[in-house]
């Protein structure tokens, strides 16, 4: 986690030195240990420094003969990278760090840099002597990476406020982006930002200019379609996902210290357990957020267990019921854009405490996703049937159950989901929603074996994941790293049979046999239910539905509408889709929030 911008001035010109520093001030949350400036005849980068990951880019902003970098960046699987480096005639030191080899990269590959790396990264690259701007988005979209672009300069940074310092970007709310927020939580098109003149580079996404303008957008990453693996050893299955799972976690923890946001399910333990097996030499600390304060949950009890099996230091935070929209009542709180979490605030105090332990946190979003099995329909279309039906009835006979089947996910009903998720509030006004479109945003490219698991993982709801995570928005100088977004599990995952080991996720569950106690191995995925319910209830208590908005909303949506199914609507749902009013109204209330 590290604050750049580089900024390119196409036919020549420099950024003020007044512009550079309310810029410097911008990025100093994610680089609270300093920064460096480098300048070329039209050009200039900056970066602000904050060691999460050791010999990751001690030396950025970085220039090399007629190269400038920019970047926030930590690269896997370096071992590799460094052999087809020499096996293409550039030969970097053992020593080199990630933004050295990220040097070396585009000398040999240029454009094609992005598809040789591994990890979490986000940069620009300019080649002054060609005139050529490259910026690139890691895997998943981790690291956020933003663009503005006028008829001056391009600007490539991975925070939104510090672009908006520059001369001449639009900085005025996207009316089309806030109607997307409203409706579904979540700015659909992964290209639009809530600021008119800023874009966002979409996860795998590169974007190029020259000095006559830019290039076609490309993608430097796809899901993998891997050819089926078959070992003639069960154990052999998961000795192969422990290796891989230990080196994801591994090359992530480049720092002394670190913490895992432990829950008592499968996910978050099984990465506290390849954390210790993989890097042992890392202080590890959990962190547990109960909720039994608000709703009955036994989640806690199921952590402690694990951190007791685990000899894992423990803390555990509870949510309480004032929780719920406080932060929109903080006159002082900005995020670049809304965030939709209600316990925004509690998300903020949790940070802030991690922060005091280390530089990182990780968590385990998402096993699930990972892990989600094809229907029958899809084995039987891209598998041999004999192996399926094989596969089937040893499954069967082994737990009691039959495999799962996928009856929702036939074009019927799944067409159906999609309409229930786009349908819009019927608070929002009509005529912002014909002005923006009504139509249902484009179905992502689909997966000839792995639909439904990467149909989950191309949803935007991601992109404000990652948004809650990032210091601008946390307000804490805190790297949250997903083990389990690592491309080389999906390629591995992709490959196994999907009976028995993509059902109820039996390759994880087989894989921590020993190393879990056997009773979280056994337990059943347990969804907090009511919580929300009673929430909401309790909010409606304490007249949440009359509470102030922080800015005017009626260009957006029929207040009095809203307010009612605050105050009526029978689904938890659909109130905590009318919390989203709160935060818009928070958010354009904030300072400098709906400046022009």
């Amino acid at each position: 986690m590290s604050g750049f911008l580089l900024c390119w001035h196409r036919a020549g010109g420099a950024l003020a030195p007044a512009v550079l520093d309310r810029v410097r001030a911008r990025l100093a949350m994610r680089g609270p240990e300093g920064g460096a400036t480098i300048h070329a005849t039209d050009a200039v980068a900056l970066h602000t420094a904050f060691t999460d990951a050791i010999g990751a880019e001690e030396d950025l902003p970085l220039r090399v003969g007629d190269l400038m970098i920019a970047a926030d960046l930590r690269l896997d699987d370096r071992t590799r990278l460094r052999a087809h480096l020499r096996d293409v005639g550039d030969d970097p030191p053992a020593d080199a760090t990630d933004a050295r080899l990220l040097a070396s990269a585009m000398r040999c590959w240029g454009d094609g840099a992005a598809s040789r790396l591994l990890g979490d990264f986000a940069y620009a690259a300019l080649d002054l002597a060609r005139g050529r701007l490259v910026a690139a988005r890691g895997t998943f979209g981790v690291k956020p990476l933003f663009v503005a672009e006028t008829r001056a300069f391009v600007a490539c940074s991975n925070d939104i406020d510090a672009l908006l310092e520059l001369p001449g970007v639009d900085a005025t709310p996207d009316e089309a982006a806030l109607t997307d927020f409203l409706r579904s939580g979540t700015i659909v098109a992964p290209e639009r930002t809530a600021r008119r003149g800023v874009r966002r580079v979409p996860p795998s996404g590169q974007l190029a200019w020259g000095r006559s303008g830019p290039a076609a957008p490309s993608r430097h990453w796809e899901f993998p379609v891997p050819a089926p693996l078959r070992y003639a050893r069960e154990a052999d299955y998961t000795e192969r996902f422990n290796e891989l799972l230990d080196t994801a976690v591994r090359d992530r923890l480049r720092v002394p210290r670190a913490s895992i946001m432990l829950s008592g399910g499968l996910d978050s333990p099984a990465l506290a357990v390849a954390a210790q097996r993989g890097a042992p030499g890392v202080a590890l600390r959990a962190l547990t957020v109960s909720s039994e304060r608000v709703s009955p949950s036994d989640e806690r009890e199921w952590a402690e267990r694990v951190a007791r099996h685990l000899d894992l230091p423990q803390e555990i935070h509870y949510t309480e019921a004032s929780d719920l929209l406080a932060h929109c009542d903080d006159a002082t709180l900005r995020t670049p854009e809304p965030v939709n979490e209600p316990e925004f605030s509690r998300w903020r105090r949790i940070a802030r405490r991690l922060a005091e332990f280390g530089a990182v946190t990780f968590d385990g979003e998402d096993g699930d996703a990972l892990l989600a099995p094809p229907d029958l329909f899809t084995m039987l279309r891209t598998l041999p049937w004999g192996e399926t039906a094989r596969a089937w009835r040893a499954y069967r006979a082994t737990h009691g159950v039959r495999p799962w089947v996928g009856l929702r996910q036939l074009p019927a009903l799944r067409r159906r989901r999609e309409a229930d998720w786009w349908t819009p509030p019927a608070w929002m006004r009509p005529e912002m929603l014909a002005k923006h479109g009504t139509r249902r945003p484009g179905v992502p490219p689909g997966h000839p074996t792995r639909a439904r698991a990467t149909w989950g993982f191309r949803q935007p709801v991601w992109e404000t994941l990652f948004a809650l995570d990032d210091p601008s928005a946390s307000g804490a100088p805190l790297t949250v790293l997903l083990p389990l977004l690592d491309a080389r599990l999906f390629a591995y995952v992709f490959a196994v049979p999907p009976i028995p080991w993509c059902q109820r996720k039996q390759l994880l569950r087989s894989a921590m046999a020993g190393r879990l106690p056997d009773e979280v191995l056994r337990r059943p995925k347990t969804p907090l239910e009511g919580s929300v319910d009673a929430a909401v209830a309790r909010w409606r208590a304490d007249g949440g539905p009359d509470r102030p908005l922080a800015a005017p909303m009626d260009h957006l949506i029929d207040v009095a509408a809203w307010r009612r199914a605050l105050r009526e609507a029978p689904l938890a749902e659909d109130v905590v889709s009318g919390w989203r009013v709160f935060e818009v109204a928070r958010w354009l209330a904030q300072p400098g929030g709906a400046r022009a």
